[in-house]
């Protein structure tokens, strides 16, 4: 893990980096070290401000859940602000939480519902604004099944138990008019998603969730898609930009410039897929044009930093979390709202 503190090249104030002074002087018994500096500057000119580091992890690495950060950090954007950001992906909850509360990363962005339950029980961390509210799943069937009917007295795989591929593979089923429990079964465990395709492929499991890019790969080696879980639950916070209550407090600035990026990534994707298209190339994130564009094409319209208190209220129903929410004071302590729409007004 890298580190990118200020505290070890110098000191922030108003978004500038204040290296330490020059510890040499002409003359000790005429200048001290800061006349020395204040000399400098004058026959010099103001330095310019340095970019000021910020690091950023994420727990997913496709490109459909990542395409704004890319964006934004292959096309400039991060550097028209004057923020140099730092990519870092990292693997499991606990893990990234720990990270971000530790300090050791600025902003995480990870799913909605594991968001809200860990504001829920305590952590120091709140919602910095909305990243993509579509559910990134399908729901694939194994050869053998035709429809929703034939999944009746069937097994559903996901990957653990209380993770957002559960959860919207249970809602989505329910608003399909399937009950767990009474119509099919959840079987935790079944592993990632090559695991998960092989259980469909030899029958340990009749269905299971995908993303976007693995729906594409699995379609095409016949496995059936039964129904687009986003489409049945729209509008849902699926991924959310997350950071510690200490950032909120100290660095709101920061947090507004960060999301003014962000969106402005966002108007980029949707205004110009080919410029975003050939950077995807050109990084060789997809070497294959006809499924990058696809993926472009079906996600342009997909991201957003907005996040309201509706939004809130969905994550805290999904999570069970009304009684923790109620103690907190309600939705509004899961979410900076006011930073939100700073932001948005801004990037307009």
């Amino acid at each position: 893990m890298e580190y990118w503190r200020g505290a070890k090249l110098g000191n922030w104030r108003g978004g500038r980096l204040i290296t330490p002074l020059l510890h040499y002087s002409i003359t000790p018994t005429l200048f001290s070290s800061w006349a020395v500096a204040w000399i400098l500057v004058t026959w010099i000119g103001a330095a310019p401000a340095w970019a000021k580091p910020i690091t950023l992890a994420y727990q997913t690495p496709t490109l459909s859940s990542n395409l704004p950060i890319l964006a934004a950090v292959e096309l400039g954007l991060f550097a028209a602000e004057n923020l140099e950001v730092k990519t870092v992906f990292i693997q499991g909850g606990p893990t990234v939480m720990a990270a971000l509360i530790g300090g050791d990363v600025d902003y995480v962005k990870v799913a909605g519902v594991p968001a809200a339950r860990a504001i829920g029980q305590g952590a120091p961390v709140v919602i910095a604004g909305g990243f993509q509210p579509y559910i990134d799943y399908s729901l694939l069937g194994s050869k053998k099944i035709n429809n929703l009917n034939d999944l009746k007295g069937k097994v559903v795989g996901v990957t653990g138990a209380g993770g957002i591929a559960e959860f919207a593979t249970v809602e989505g089923l329910a608003r399909k008019g399937l009950i767990r429990d009474r119509d099919y079964k959840i079987l935790y465990g079944v592993g990632n998603s090559p695991a998960r395709a092989h259980a469909l492929e030899i029958e340990k499991i009749q269905a299971s969730p995908f993303s976007f890019t693995e729906k594409l790969e699995l379609e095409r080696k016949g496995f059936p898609l039964l129904f687009d879980i986003g489409k049945v639950i729209p509008k849902f916070p699926f991924s959310v930009l997350l950071t510690s209550r200490r950032k909120a407090e100290t660095a709101p600035e920061e947090i507004t410039a960060f999301l003014r990026v962000m969106k402005r990534s966002m108007d980029l994707i949707k205004t110009d897929r080919e410029k975003v298209l050939a950077m995807v190339l050109k990084k060789r994130t997809y070497e294959d044009p006809v499924i990058a564009r696809k993926l472009i094409d079906q996600f342009s319209d997909l991201y957003s930093i907005a996040i309201g208190k509706e939004d809130i209220e969905a994550l805290i129903a999904s999570a069970k979390l009304e009684a923790e929410a109620k103690k907190l004071g309600g939705p509004e302590k899961f979410f900076l709202g006011p930073i939100v729409a700073k932001a948005l007004g801004q990037a307009r």
